[in-house]
């Protein structure tokens, strides 16, 4: 692998959130049609649902000077745009200060999954964790529900 140190792809086959931390409503796994074998993780924004941000975090083992790179598949329907993805990598100190973030936004889903590549990043000294984060945000109230799904996430640090 000549200094590639793969984190691995994350298809979510297991029917669960094996290696991800959920935070907050709306995360499932949703069970046909996914872009990378059956199943893809699901975030669905419902009917009245008020601005916030619905997130799915991984720990990504990365030493300072190593570059972080992540791509991932995704689809989504958000008529009334409530609704937007970010996708980001954030380093943090021992404190939980942001030391840098790089990010990657989509307001206007395609309801077929298309492949979605995220700035790569340099992880800084006093870097203490490294995350991948899957973000949904709620921009205002959904006026109908808006989903979002997320599939063949695949972390690279080399």
């Amino acid at each position: 692998m000549d200094g590639l140190f793969a984190q691995g792809k994350s298809s979510f086959e297991t029917g669960d959130f094996t290696g991800w931390n959920v935070q907050g409503k709306g995360w499932t796994i949703y069970s046909r049609d996914a872009s990378d074998g059956s199943k893809s993780a699901l975030c669905t924004v419902s009917k009245g649902e008020p601005a916030g941000v619905m997130a799915c975090a991984k720990v990504v083992k990365a030493q300072p000077g190593f570059v972080v790179k992540v791509d991932l598949d995704l689809a989504g329907k958000a008529r009334h745009n409530s609704s937007r993805v970010k996708i980001s990598v954030i380093c943090v100190d021992a404190g939980g200060g942001i030391l840098q973030e790089v990010e990657k936004t989509v307001a206007v889903p395609s309801s077929d999954f298309h492949r979605i590549s995220v700035p790569e990043l340099i992880v800084p000294a006093k870097t203490a964790e490294t995350y991948v984060m899957l973000m949904v945000e709620v921009t205002k109230t959904a006026k109908s529900t808006e989903w979002w799904r997320f599939d063949n996430v695949l972390i690279r640090v080399e």
